[in-house]
Protein backbone atom coordinates (compact mmCIF):
# COMPACT_ATOMS: atom_id res chain seq x y z
CA UNK A 1 0.00 0.00 0.00
CA UNK A 2 1.47 3.47 -1.38
CA UNK A 3 0.84 5.92 1.23
CA UNK A 4 1.44 9.67 0.95
CA UNK A 5 1.20 12.65 3.28
CA UNK A 6 0.44 16.43 2.54
CA UNK A 7 0.85 18.24 5.57
CA UNK A 8 2.85 21.80 7.03
CA UNK A 9 5.78 22.42 8.76
CA UNK A 10 4.70 23.25 12.42
CA UNK A 11 5.27 21.04 15.33
CA UNK A 12 2.18 19.08 15.67
CA UNK A 13 2.84 18.30 11.55
CA UNK A 14 6.39 16.73 12.32
CA UNK A 15 4.58 14.60 14.91
CA UNK A 16 1.72 13.36 12.82
CA UNK A 17 4.63 12.91 9.62
CA UNK A 18 6.28 10.76 12.04
CA UNK A 19 3.55 8.46 13.87
CA UNK A 20 2.46 7.62 10.36
CA UNK A 21 5.94 6.43 9.61
CA UNK A 22 5.90 4.73 12.64
CA UNK A 23 3.03 2.24 11.78
CA UNK A 24 3.42 2.48 7.69
CA UNK A 25 5.84 2.51 5.01
CA UNK A 26 5.67 6.02 3.21
CA UNK A 27 6.17 6.93 -0.26
CA UNK A 28 6.01 10.66 -0.19
CA UNK A 29 6.21 13.47 2.41
CA UNK A 30 4.80 16.64 1.12
CA UNK A 31 5.40 19.81 3.82
CA UNK A 32 4.26 23.33 2.47
CA UNK A 33 4.52 26.35 4.33
CA UNK A 34 2.40 28.64 5.78
CA UNK A 35 0.88 31.70 4.20
CA UNK A 36 3.10 34.42 4.60
CA UNK A 37 2.05 37.24 6.22
CA UNK A 38 1.82 40.52 3.94
CA UNK A 39 4.25 43.23 4.73
CA UNK A 40 2.46 46.24 5.44
CA UNK A 41 2.96 49.29 2.99
CA UNK A 42 5.00 52.08 4.27
CA UNK A 43 2.33 54.97 3.85
CA UNK A 44 -0.04 53.03 5.43
CA UNK A 45 2.71 52.31 8.63
CA UNK A 46 2.48 55.87 8.72
CA UNK A 47 -0.61 56.56 8.70
CA UNK A 48 -1.17 54.61 11.58
CA UNK A 49 1.47 56.08 14.20
CA UNK A 50 -0.26 59.46 13.29
CA UNK A 51 -3.66 58.02 13.96
CA UNK A 52 -2.93 56.12 17.02
CA UNK A 53 -4.54 58.31 19.15
CA UNK A 54 -7.78 58.20 17.69
CA UNK A 55 -7.62 54.46 16.51
CA UNK A 56 -7.14 53.44 20.43
CA UNK A 57 -9.09 50.88 20.47
CA UNK A 58 -8.05 49.27 17.01
CA UNK A 59 -4.58 49.52 18.23
CA UNK A 60 -5.46 47.48 21.24
CA UNK A 61 -7.25 45.01 19.40
CA UNK A 62 -3.82 44.34 16.96
CA UNK A 63 -1.68 43.99 20.54
CA UNK A 64 -3.84 41.86 22.15
CA UNK A 65 -4.49 39.56 19.14
CA UNK A 66 -0.39 39.60 18.90
CA UNK A 67 -0.26 38.54 22.06
CA UNK A 68 -3.07 35.96 21.90
CA UNK A 69 -0.86 34.53 18.90
CA UNK A 70 2.32 33.95 20.84
CA UNK A 71 0.53 32.97 23.59
CA UNK A 72 -1.60 29.84 22.09
CA UNK A 73 -0.05 28.78 19.49
CA UNK A 74 1.19 25.10 20.71
CA UNK A 75 1.95 23.18 17.61
CA UNK A 76 3.31 26.43 15.45
CA UNK A 77 5.56 27.65 18.11
CA UNK A 78 7.79 25.70 20.42
CA UNK A 79 5.31 25.25 23.38
CA UNK A 80 6.82 22.69 26.88
CA UNK A 81 2.69 20.88 26.36
CA UNK A 82 4.29 19.43 23.14
CA UNK A 83 6.10 16.62 24.61
CA UNK A 84 3.18 16.19 27.21
CA UNK A 85 0.73 15.50 24.69
CA UNK A 86 2.30 14.57 21.15
CA UNK A 87 2.54 10.58 21.04
CA UNK A 88 5.13 11.03 18.59
CA UNK A 89 8.58 13.10 17.88
CA UNK A 90 7.48 16.97 17.27
CA UNK A 91 10.80 18.84 17.01
CA UNK A 92 12.63 16.45 13.93
CA UNK A 93 11.02 15.00 11.02
CA UNK A 94 12.51 11.42 10.81
CA UNK A 95 13.83 10.64 7.39
CA UNK A 96 13.38 7.11 6.05
CA UNK A 97 15.07 5.24 3.43
CA UNK A 98 12.99 4.96 0.42
CA UNK A 99 10.64 7.89 0.98
CA UNK A 100 10.93 10.85 -1.19
CA UNK A 101 10.09 14.35 1.05
CA UNK A 102 9.34 17.86 -0.73
CA UNK A 103 9.09 20.54 0.55
CA UNK A 104 6.55 23.25 -1.37
CA UNK A 105 5.55 27.08 -1.46
CA UNK A 106 2.21 27.84 0.60
CA UNK A 107 -0.32 27.29 -2.52
CA UNK A 108 1.51 24.72 -4.74
CA UNK A 109 -0.18 21.66 -3.22
CA UNK A 110 -2.72 21.86 -6.59
CA UNK A 111 0.19 22.52 -8.97
CA UNK A 112 0.32 20.96 -11.88
CA UNK A 113 4.07 19.85 -11.69
CA UNK A 114 3.37 18.48 -7.95
CA UNK A 115 0.44 16.37 -9.67
CA UNK A 116 2.03 14.86 -12.17
CA UNK A 117 5.16 13.56 -10.00
CA UNK A 118 2.48 12.42 -8.05
CA UNK A 119 0.65 10.59 -10.71
CA UNK A 120 3.86 8.50 -11.09
CA UNK A 121 3.97 7.36 -7.32
CA UNK A 122 0.11 5.36 -7.88
CA UNK A 123 -0.50 6.16 -4.48
CA UNK A 124 -3.15 4.44 -2.45
CA UNK A 125 -3.67 6.82 0.50
CA UNK A 126 -2.88 10.09 0.50
CA UNK A 127 -2.75 11.27 4.39
CA UNK A 128 -4.04 15.31 4.99
CA UNK A 129 -3.30 17.21 7.98
CA UNK A 130 -3.39 21.07 7.71
CA UNK A 131 -2.78 21.93 3.76
CA UNK A 132 -4.27 24.25 1.66
CA UNK A 133 -7.96 23.88 0.34
CA UNK A 134 -7.43 20.96 -2.35
CA UNK A 135 -8.46 20.70 -5.74
CA UNK A 136 -10.77 17.80 -7.14
CA UNK A 137 -8.16 17.00 -9.74
CA UNK A 138 -5.39 16.50 -6.82
CA UNK A 139 -8.52 14.72 -4.28
CA UNK A 140 -8.67 12.25 -7.57
CA UNK A 141 -5.08 11.15 -7.38
CA UNK A 142 -4.85 8.30 -4.88
CA UNK A 143 -6.37 5.10 -5.44
CA UNK A 144 -8.58 4.13 -2.80
CA UNK A 145 -9.16 7.50 -0.35
CA UNK A 146 -7.52 10.60 0.72
CA UNK A 147 -8.28 11.10 4.22
CA UNK A 148 -8.12 14.41 6.11
CA UNK A 149 -7.77 15.25 9.84
CA UNK A 150 -10.34 18.31 10.92
CA UNK A 151 -9.96 19.26 14.46
CA UNK A 152 -13.72 19.77 15.13
CA UNK A 153 -16.30 17.90 14.72
CA UNK A 154 -18.30 17.92 11.39
CA UNK A 155 -20.44 19.07 10.46
CA UNK A 156 -21.51 21.03 13.81
CA UNK A 157 -17.84 23.29 13.35
CA UNK A 158 -16.41 23.29 9.82
CA UNK A 159 -13.42 25.36 9.09
CA UNK A 160 -10.56 26.86 10.92
CA UNK A 161 -10.37 27.08 14.85
CA UNK A 162 -12.86 24.10 15.45
CA UNK A 163 -11.65 24.02 18.49
CA UNK A 164 -12.16 27.53 19.66
CA UNK A 165 -15.53 28.37 18.34
CA UNK A 166 -17.15 25.73 20.67
CA UNK A 167 -15.63 27.38 23.42
CA UNK A 168 -16.91 30.99 22.14
CA UNK A 169 -20.11 29.64 21.56
CA UNK A 170 -19.94 28.05 25.21
CA UNK A 171 -20.52 24.92 23.77
CA UNK A 172 -17.83 22.49 24.90
CA UNK A 173 -19.26 19.37 23.84
CA UNK A 174 -18.27 20.12 20.35
CA UNK A 175 -14.44 19.77 20.99
CA UNK A 176 -13.37 17.19 19.00
CA UNK A 177 -11.99 15.78 16.24
CA UNK A 178 -12.85 14.30 12.51
CA UNK A 179 -11.16 12.00 9.90
CA UNK A 180 -13.09 11.99 7.01
CA UNK A 181 -12.83 11.57 2.94
CA UNK A 182 -11.66 14.57 1.21
CA UNK A 183 -14.19 16.22 -1.14
CA UNK A 184 -14.58 19.79 -3.04
CA UNK A 185 -15.91 21.09 0.27
CA UNK A 186 -14.38 22.23 3.35
CA UNK A 187 -14.34 19.61 5.81
CA UNK A 188 -17.61 17.87 4.48
CA UNK A 189 -16.54 14.58 3.41
CA UNK A 190 -18.01 11.67 4.18
CA UNK A 191 -17.17 10.69 8.16
CA UNK A 192 -14.69 7.77 8.96
CA UNK A 193 -14.25 8.24 12.65
CA UNK A 194 -15.04 10.97 15.25
CA UNK A 195 -13.92 11.26 18.85
CA UNK A 196 -13.48 13.89 22.08
CA UNK A 197 -10.75 14.26 23.81
CA UNK A 198 -11.22 14.12 27.67
CA UNK A 199 -11.26 17.23 29.10
CA UNK A 200 -9.80 18.88 32.46
CA UNK A 201 -11.18 21.53 34.00
CA UNK A 202 -8.43 23.34 33.92
CA UNK A 203 -7.47 23.03 30.01
CA UNK A 204 -6.07 26.02 28.27
CA UNK A 205 -6.10 26.91 24.68
CA UNK A 206 -3.31 24.94 24.02
CA UNK A 207 -4.16 21.86 25.80
CA UNK A 208 -7.20 21.32 24.19
CA UNK A 209 -5.75 22.24 21.03
CA UNK A 210 -2.99 19.34 21.69
CA UNK A 211 -5.39 16.91 22.68
CA UNK A 212 -7.33 17.61 19.58
CA UNK A 213 -4.44 16.93 17.35
CA UNK A 214 -2.85 14.03 19.53
CA UNK A 215 -6.29 12.15 19.29
CA UNK A 216 -6.87 13.39 15.52
CA UNK A 217 -3.38 11.32 14.63
CA UNK A 218 -4.46 8.18 16.41
CA UNK A 219 -7.69 7.68 14.68
CA UNK A 220 -6.05 8.88 11.46
CA UNK A 221 -3.62 5.48 12.43
CA UNK A 222 -6.60 3.37 12.77
CA UNK A 223 -8.04 4.51 9.80
CA UNK A 224 -4.79 3.93 7.41
CA UNK A 225 -4.80 0.62 9.20
CA UNK A 226 -8.25 -0.40 8.69
CA UNK A 227 -7.58 0.16 4.75
CA UNK A 228 -4.56 -1.56 4.28
CA UNK A 229 -6.23 -4.77 5.81
CA UNK A 230 -9.64 -4.57 4.00
CA UNK A 231 -9.01 -2.37 1.01
CA UNK A 232 -11.92 -0.44 2.28
CA UNK A 233 -13.34 1.39 4.88
CA UNK A 234 -16.65 2.25 6.34
CA UNK A 235 -17.88 5.99 6.23
CA UNK A 236 -20.96 7.70 6.72
CA UNK A 237 -22.33 10.92 4.77
CA UNK A 238 -22.84 14.03 6.47
CA UNK A 239 -26.05 15.90 6.95
CA UNK A 240 -25.84 19.02 4.18
CA UNK A 241 -28.09 21.24 6.39
CA UNK A 242 -26.96 21.31 10.03
CA UNK A 243 -23.53 22.97 11.14
CA UNK A 244 -21.41 26.14 10.62
CA UNK A 245 -18.62 27.02 8.88
CA UNK A 246 -15.52 29.35 10.17
CA UNK A 247 -13.18 30.85 8.39
CA UNK A 248 -10.20 33.07 9.03
CA UNK A 249 -12.40 36.54 8.52
CA UNK A 250 -14.57 35.38 11.06
CA UNK A 251 -11.78 35.72 13.49
CA UNK A 252 -11.18 38.87 15.94
CA UNK A 253 -10.33 40.13 19.03
CA UNK A 254 -13.41 40.02 20.60
CA UNK A 255 -13.61 36.29 19.36
CA UNK A 256 -10.68 35.47 21.31
CA UNK A 257 -11.08 37.54 24.75
CA UNK A 258 -14.68 35.94 24.71
CA UNK A 259 -12.91 32.21 24.33
CA UNK A 260 -10.59 33.47 27.24
CA UNK A 261 -13.27 34.63 29.65
CA UNK A 262 -15.24 32.04 29.24
CA UNK A 263 -12.18 29.30 30.10
CA UNK A 264 -11.81 32.07 33.27
CA UNK A 265 -15.05 31.77 34.07
CA UNK A 266 -14.97 28.08 33.99
CA UNK A 267 -17.02 26.65 31.10
CA UNK A 268 -14.99 23.13 31.07
CA UNK A 269 -16.13 22.46 34.95
CA UNK A 270 -20.09 24.18 34.14
CA UNK A 271 -19.24 21.28 30.85
CA UNK A 272 -17.76 18.21 33.24
CA UNK A 273 -20.51 18.74 35.83
CA UNK A 274 -22.90 17.51 33.35
CA UNK A 275 -21.16 15.81 30.59
CA UNK A 276 -23.16 12.98 29.78
CA UNK A 277 -26.29 14.91 29.39
CA UNK A 278 -25.01 17.01 27.12
CA UNK A 279 -22.30 14.75 24.63
CA UNK A 280 -25.93 12.64 24.76
CA UNK A 281 -27.34 15.74 22.07
CA UNK A 282 -24.63 15.66 19.95
CA UNK A 283 -24.40 12.84 17.11
CA UNK A 284 -21.28 11.72 15.84
CA UNK A 285 -20.35 9.32 13.16
CA UNK A 286 -18.26 6.77 13.07
CA UNK A 287 -17.41 7.54 17.44
CA UNK A 288 -14.41 5.52 19.13
CA UNK A 289 -13.43 6.22 22.64
CA UNK A 290 -9.97 8.45 23.09
CA UNK A 291 -7.38 6.15 23.54
CA UNK A 292 -5.06 9.28 24.74
CA UNK A 293 -6.07 11.12 27.34
CA UNK A 294 -9.05 8.67 28.60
Amino acid sequence: MKIVIFTRTGFHHTSFINRLQENFEIACVVRETYPEQPKENAILSALRNLLRKSAAGQMSDEQFLKKFSETYSAGFRYNPMLKDYLKAYFDVMVEQKGTQYLNIKCGDINSPELREFLKSIKSDIIAVLGSSVIKPEMISLPAVAMINIHSGLSPYYRGTWSYGWPLVNREPEYIGVTVHHVNAGIDTGDIIYQTRPLLEKYDDLNSIFLKVIAEGIEIMVKAIDEIGNKGDIMSYQQPGNIGRLYQMKDFNAGAARTCLKNLEDGIISEYLSLREARDAKVKLSGYVPPVIFK
